[in-house]
């Protein structure tokens, strides 16, 4: 409690504040969460970049994009981390449906892309684009939240390492993404300066264990670092 002496100003929690609140907090005392994290080699996924840039193609992806598109891939092969779970079963999705946060005045939503592993990137790119929109216009329908079997969160581009985020009730796990900067990594056997990025993957231990998400987690990697093959079919 302040002091009574203590002057202060009162902030009013708005209504999507109190419903992130409310949410948050089942989500933490009610899913067993814990985490494994990966650092990855983002030279290649850099490189493709610059090339769709070149290609002056539809409206160029960007990482988050490119990480949207990536993690509904790896689901495709991993299906237990698209799914929704209560104490007593696990729903498998048969629509791999993405989360991603966005961060507004009023708070984070979180926009759906639906059936992101069979759009092209420059489809996701233009949809993520307007749901992006919406959302800080606070425009953002309560549909347009809603199906997602996974959630993605970014926080590198302002500048956080790692983190690990709070998976967003029933969904199974939920991707932190931390910036894009040059490290230290030893590439064939010599240290070099590569640009990487730290992935956490945080799961509900009641759906997965560690052994299956680390398996995931460095499938999707390896899709990060094979764009040119990974995204052929879709870009």
């Amino acid at each position: 409690m302040p002091r009574p002496e203590e002057k202060f100003e009162t902030v009013e929690h708005t209504r999507i504040r109190k419903a992130i609140g409310e949410r948050t907090l089942t989500s933490v005392n009610t899913i067993p969460q814990f985490h494994v994290r990966t650092l990855v080699d983002m030279e290649p996924l850099v490189a493709f970049r610059e090339g769709l840039k070149a290609s002056g193609e539809g409206p160029v992806a960007t990482y988050n994009d490119l990480m949207i598109k990536a993690a509904a891939l790896a689901l495709r092969e991993y299906p237990r981390f698209n799914a929704w779970c209560d104490d007593d079963e696990l729903k498998l999705l048969e629509s791999i449906n993405v989360g991603f946060a966005v961060g507004t005045e009023q708070g984070v939503l979180l926009p759906t892309v639906r059936e992101a592993d069979r759009k092209p990137l420059t489809e996701i790119a233009a949809e993520t684009a307007e749901l992006i929109d919406l959302a800080r216009r606070g425009k953002l329908r309560a549909t347009l939240q809603m199906g997602a079997g996974f959630t993605i969160s970014n926080l590198g581009p302002v500048g956080i390492d790692s983190f690990a985020p709070i998976i967003s009730p029933p969904q199974v796990a939920i991707l932190g993404i931390g910036s894009i900067v040059p490290r230290a990594m030893v590439v064939a056997g010599e240290i070099v300066t590569r640009r990487s990025v730290h992935l956490t993957l945080v799961m509900d231990h009641r759906a997965a264990d560690g052994a299956e998400g680390s398996v995931f987690l460095a499938r999707l990697a390896q899709i990060l670092t094979q764009p040119e093959e990974s995204f052929a079919e879709v870009t």
